[in-house]
Formats: structure tokens, sequence, C-alpha cells
């Protein structure tokens, strides 16, 4: 069975990109891992639960491990490099390689471009990954996540303090009109709220539509879009993906 890898910079960022195809290709018997390359430790806790940053991490590595096993997918160890500073961390790719490495996985997802809305740690790890794949004699197949134009607009203004002065991205740069590959996610959209809900910490009143501002959630649970990095995978990329696809209910 095919094996993927989802590499990305906080825990929570695979449940809202990828994790209705991580439902879908686990329940097809696809092994799925995820390896979040911080803790998440930086940002607001909403639970009380935690004060220190280090208390603050490792709450967040367990709510992915809650999040995985919703989506039937398996948490990796996190490097547990610094939330907020992947950017300033020259071994990112040898990080991000080794992971591969250990892994073996046919495909790895990692967020796009635009890191769906700019966070200089989403487009650090993204270079990384290209970085580690191009350096690979035989690397696995890599597919960005992607999103509607425009859609993650309003979290790109509310978070415009983090994203630099000037941001990396302009608000113009966000989504794309057609991506490579639409997965149908409905099947998974509740394994896939179950796997948002699961990183309570994050969530202020606990509510998975509160992870983004409102209707953002709700948009990303009828498909998930997939740029492919390199067009020669193509061939060995779509009947995989077509086969995911054909083996949902109703299909």
């Amino acid at each position: 069975m095919p094996r993927i890898l989802a590499l990305v910079p906080h825990p929570d960022d695979e449940a809202y990109s990828v994790g209705g195809t991580l439902a879908l290709a686990a329940r097809a018997g696809w092994t799925c891992t995820v390896i979040a390359c911080s803790a998440g430790e930086a940002g607001n806790c909403y639970t009380g639960e935690a004060v220190r940053p280090a208390d603050v991490g490792a709450l967040r590595l367990r709510e992915l491990a809650a999040a995985c096993a919703a989506l039937g997918a398996c948490p990796g160890v996190s490097p547990r490099l610094a939330d907020g500073g992947l950017a300033r961390f020259p071994r990112l790719p040898s990080v991000v390689a080794a992971a591969i490495d250990a892994c073996q996985p046919d495909l790895v997802f990692t967020l796009g471009p635009d890191g769906a809305y700019g966070h200089p740690d989403h487009l650090a790890l993204h270079r990384a990954v290209i970085a580690a794949v191009e350096a690979m004699p035989a690397p696995p197949a890599l597919l960005f996540a992607a999103f509607p134009r425009g859609l993650f607009r309003p979290q790109y203004e509310l978070c415009r303090p983090l994203l630099g002065d000037p941001p990396a991205l302009a608000a113009a740069d966000l989504g794309v009109e057609a991506p490579d590959f639409r997965i149908p996610i409905r099947a998974a959209a509740p394994a896939k709220l179950a796997a948002i809900a699961a990183h309570r910490s994050q969530l202020p009143g606990g509510e998975p539509e509160a992870i983004f501002p409102p209707g953002i959630v709700r948009a990303l649970l009828a498909e998930e879009w997939f740029l492919l990095h390199r067009p020669a995978d193509m061939r060995r990329v779509a009947p995989l993906l077509f086969a995911l696809d054909a083996a949902q209910p109703g299909t």
C-alpha cells in the first residue's frame, strides 16, 4: 500500500490542509504519518491547562496525536524546532530529509508556496521540503496543499503582525485559481472536523470553526486541493489519487 508523509510546521496545520485526504487514504489502507516540525509552543493557549512554552508544546503534541487518531494517521516524532523560528534554522532541509528518509513515503504533503496565509514558518518549511526533495537521488512525489484564491485573506489580515514588515507575500499572492488535483472529501469531513477539534488548546471556546475567521473551515470540507511540485511525477501520482477518489462511497 502507498505511504504518505505530511510535513507541517505546527500541530493543527495537518488537519485543515490535508486532513480529509489523510483520512480517506487511511481508510483505504494507506500508511499515513504526520510530523510537525515545531510543537506550536509560542501560540495562545485557550484551555488554561498550560502556561510555560514547554508545557504548551507538550500539550500540542498530545493534541496532534489525538488529531492523527481521528484521521487514522500516525504521529511521527517532532524535532521540536522553535515555533516562529523555522526560517532562522539553517539545518531545516536536513531535518526534513531525515524525516523523509525514515518514513520512505511515496507521497509527501506540505503547505504550498503561499503557506496558506503567508506565515513565515509555513513558507520556511515549504522551501526546506523542496530543497530536501530536490537533493534526493530517488525522491518521493511532492504535493502542496492549495486553497481557493482569496480564501485565507481574512486570516492573512488577522495575522499581519506575525507576517513581517512588509510581509513576504502580498495578499494577492494567496491561493490559486485551479489546482492540479481536487480530492472530494465530504465522506471524510466528520473526521477532518474531529481532527481540527482535537487541537482544543488553539480553539477559542473549543469550537473547530474558531481556528480561522468565519467561513473558512466550512469552505475546506468539500474538497482538498493539491499542486504537484514536479510535472514529471504526474504519471505516478495521478493513478494513486484517482484510485483514492474512486474508493469513496458513492463513486
